[in-house]
């Protein structure tokens, strides 16, 4: 029989067993540990009263390969492996969780979560037009270096105005979902409190306790926002398709005059408008209940989590400030176990929380209600830290444990990390390891200071675009825009204050705003990847839902593994790091044993040994290549155990 505490004793336990609160300054790795320790002593509770025995902790190998994968997204590098495998030191694990958390692997990889959370696709077509969300990605990045906490990522996000690229990126968060607001507030409520509201929008959800009035009066607060769109200047766009057609506006490596001002137009009118917004939303004309009539204006109003209520009779121009206010506070009870229940996926690798509705940690739950409480506690008193966060999680027990078969049989992963394929993201960015001396080296350059229109120079982003605003007529923007079209097909325009970068390159009002120099890691590269590249063809988020991707496998992965990608970046160039052990002056059993290493993380068994010598000793480069292809195409590479 499985013993069960009430609510409250579990609740209450949770609370006594974690610490006051820590601010930011103090979390240091020992009170991380501290934390560990308590969070720990939760864990075996849930686990006694379930009547379940706490498995046996992995070796240091398969501890090192997991806990890189998780927390900086990579296998580790040779260097790292036998730093790690030499460190005599007793508490070398928690070294290098801490590592592993201060480097850039960790915001690369993290990075990665955030463009999938919050669906940050690079470039979108909207209404024949292409927009960018560089802004937001930029910002997103530089959010993830400052090590901003979610509490005020969220709020910035929900709440920021004004030109996306001269001022927040946030301000894009909004754009992102231009003529879909409904879609919009869908995934807000999903992304930052845990609730999956989005059937609510056509009826009352029978799998909840959502209806259809609830998603409206929250819908409401971020109704009549006000994108700063396209401006009305740009319906002049007439006169520039007429005048493209004439040869001279037309020329050669430069795009016709009209894609010029399109491509112009959208770094000016990028954005959300400042004091716009309603807090008032229509109900749509088959509304069917009886708490609402077909189109009556109804008010931003909170089911839950405090009550804030606007005015039906006439607009709150501060509905979003009131709004994300609203989501962040204290009073709101799903905000924190939101993100502490996807923070515990992230590393424990299965869900702790029970309803796929409710994506968000239950302090009620009668069998792990004290962990999640502790939990929800422990993100409010590390002010919502999240690389605190998840470094005192891969600190607990509970992740040095041995592998579970599967999530179910993990029990929440309390029983074991369950075995999962890495994602699209883990397994391209463990190949790059495999080719650069510095896989955190960057490789993408971007800059927003200046503006550049196919090799261009057209002048600071925001002279530019403060110069766009500040026109009163049709013509006057008209007039400027063909200056501006000569001095860059001419060349008599003003001198660029740096060497061209390989940025801001408009293709018909497509914006590209960064470069790769070389083969980069997953979160420097476009997001989503091209639909052709290694990382959609394994199965990475295409960025139209939250958290969409797929670590299903298929026999094309299959194939590009054995003759793809690996090929042609990793076992054939002769520069790869990889391709040194081959050219290093050691025997033939001691470069198989190296490659075991660089790409498993172990030794090899002594019959491993001995076919890798073989291989070697007979087909030289050939045999490199035919061990490199297979070991990371075993389950033991492309799975985290």
């Amino acid at each position: 029989m499985i013993r069960f505490l009430s609510a409250a004793c579990l609740a209450a336990l949770g609370a006594l067993l974690l610490a006051p609160n820590l601010p930011a300054a103090e979390i240091t790795p020992e009170a991380m540990a501290k934390e560990a320790t308590r969070l720990d002593k939760l864990i075996s509770s849930v686990l006694q009263n379930s009547e379940k025995s706490e498995p046996a902790s992995v070796d240091n190998a398969t501890f090192l390969r997991r806990a890189s994968l998780i927390a900086i997204g990579r296998i580790p590098t040779l260097a790292e492996i036998q730093e790690f495998t030499t460190d005599p030191a007793t508490d070398k694990r928690h070294r290098l969780t801490s590592r592993l958390y201060q480097s850039k692997g960790y915001q690369s990889h993290m990075n990665n979560w955030l463009y999938d959370h919050l669906r940050l696709d690079g470039v979108k077509l909207q209404g024949g037009y292409f927009s960018s969300n560089a802004p937001l990605i930029k910002w997103s990045r530089q959010a993830v270096r400052e090590n901003k906490s979610w509490k005020a990522m969220t709020r910035e996000l929900l709440s920021a105005r004004g030109n996306g690229w001269t001022g927040s990126g946030a301000s894009h968060y909004y754009t992102r979902d231009i003529g879909m607001p409904l879609d919009n507030s869908a995934n807000t409520l999903r992304a930052f409190l845990g609730i999956r509201m989005e059937c609510a929008q056509c009826h009352d959800d029978p799998g909840s306790k959502w209806e259809r009035i609830d998603f409206y009066n929250l819908a409401a607060f971020t109704h009549g926002k006000s994108n700063l769109g396209r401006l009305d200047f740009l319906k002049g766009r007439g006169l520039f398709v007429n005048m493209s057609s004439e040869k001279e506006y037309n020329a050669p490596g430069l795009h016709h005059l009209h894609f010029f001002s399109d491509a112009i137009g959208q770094y000016a009118a990028s954005g959300i408008e400042a004091k716009k917004g309603s807090g008032r939303i229509k109900l749509p004309d088959d509304y069917q209940y009886p708490d609402g009539d077909p189109g009556e204006l109804v008010e931003g109003r909170t089911p839950f989590g405090g009550k804030v209520r606007l005015d039906s009779k006439k607009p709150t121009p501060d509905s979003l400030e009131q709004f994300a206010t609203w989501v962040v506070g204290d009073g709101n009870p799903t905000f924190a176990g939101s993100i502490a229940a996807r923070m515990w996926l992230r590393v424990m690798g299965a869900a702790l929380h029970n309803d796929d509705n409710e994506e968000f940690l239950d302090p009620k739950d009668p069998v792990t209600g004290a962990l999640s409480s502790g939990l929800v506690k422990l993100m409010r008193e590390y002010d919502y830290d999240l690389h605190a966060f998840q470094q005192t999680l891969m600190l607990t027990k509970a992740f040095a444990a041995k592998s579970a078969p599967d999530k179910e049989t993990s029990f929440h992963g309390l029983l074991g990390r369950p075995i999962e394929r890495m994602s699209a993201e883990q397994i391209w960015d463990s190949l790059v390891t495999l080719v650069l001396e510095d896989p955190e080296s960057a490789q993408r350059i971007e800059t927003m200071e200046n503006l550049y229109l196919h090799g261009r120079y057209i002048g600071r982003l925001d002279d530019i675009i403060e110069k766009v605003h500040s026109f009163k007529t049709v013509k006057a923007y008209q007039d400027w825009i063909i200056m501006k079209y000569q001095e860059a097909r001419d060349g008599t325009g003003p001198e660029a204050p740096e060497p061209r970068p390989p940025t801001y390159i408009a293709g018909h009002g497509r914006l590209m705003t960064s470069a790769i120099l070389g083969i980069a890691r997953a979160s420097e590269l476009p997001s989503p990847a091209d639909p052709n590249h290694f990382l959609q063809k394994f199965g990475q988020s295409d960025r139209i839902s939250i958290d969409g991707a797929t670590n299903e496998g298929s026999l094309t992965q299959t194939l590009q593994m054995l003759n793809g990608a690996t090929q042609e970046i990793v076992a054939t160039p002769k520069d790869t790091m990889i391709r040194k052990i081959l050219q290093s002056p050691s025997t033939n059993e001691d470069k198989g044993a190296l490659l075991f290493q660089s790409i498993l993380t172990r030794q090899p068994t002594d019959q491993e040994r001995s076919l890798c010598t073989q291989e070697l000793d007979e087909r030289k480069v050939k045999g490199f290549t035919n061990i490199v292809s297979a070991l990371v195409c075993t389950p033991e590479f492309l799975f985290i155990y």
